[in-house]
């Protein structure tokens, strides 16, 4: 049997593919978010999500008939928006603008009729954190750099299912549940980190297509 699991993976194809897709991303925190919205008195923020955008490229290793080892490298705009809850500032918020390069290495189940599913870890490495803050009928605006309240990498895990076509055209829906803190604020400026104190992770529903290069050839017929 290993033999033949050998046998497969010899004569299967790596195969290289692009992917890009829409994020729709937020944020998870452990205390409540507070921010000194157009210089006033600190309000509580509530998060919403933010749909955003992701692109990369990703590698297709067979390693039997059933799994593929699919590691990938992608740029993904993430973070979220931030409301007060008391109504009468509700046209102020806080867009949190995070960037991430995130590498993902999935195992993927193929299923019959090109169905898989896919789960895997995924390293996050924050390049760009920005705050938009827009105060009351946006007659107040300022843009923060917070990279350096924020820890530069972050760990996640990914769960997903999709569709593989014939003709190397997919399709795949993907959660990535933060599973590391990476707030490394202090309690200190209140318009300058999106949380002061506990944790912050993110929560990234993944809506993407891919194409792969070259064609999968056909397995060794079992012994």
């Amino acid at each position: 049997m290993a033999a033949n699991t050998f046998a497969i993976a010899a004569s299967a194809q790596i195969q290289f593919g692009l992917k890009a897709g829409l994020n729709i991303a937020e944020l998870n925190t452990s205390n409540s978010q507070y921010a000194a919205i157009a210089g006033g008195t600190p309000q509580s923020i509530k998060n919403y999500p933010r749909t955003l955008f992701n692109a990369g490229a990703l590698v297709d290793v067979p390693l039997n008939k059933k799994f593929i080892l699919q590691p990938e490298l992608s740029f993904s705009m993430q973070g979220a928006t931030g409301n007060p809850n008391q109504g009468y500032q509700v046209n102020a918020t806080e867009t949190y603008k995070y960037n991430f390069i995130n590498l993902p290495v999935l195992i993927k189940y193929m299923l019959p009729m090109g169905i898989y599913a896919e789960t895997g870890p995924q390293l996050g490495y924050l390049i760009a954190a920005h705050i938009d803050e827009v105060g009351i009928g946006a007659m107040h605006k300022v843009t923060y750099n917070v990279k350096d309240q924020l820890k530069s990498t972050e760990i996640s895990w990914a769960l997903g299912v999709g569709y593989q076509a014939p003709f190397n055209v997919g399709i795949d829906v993907r959660y990535n549940l933060g599973l590391t803190s990476y707030n490394n604020a202090s309690a200190t400026g209140l318009a300058t980190s999106p949380i002061q104190n506990g944790n912050l992770k993110n929560s990234v529903v993944q809506i993407g297509v891919y194409y792969l290069f070259g064609k999968t050839k056909e397995p060794a017929p079992e012994q």
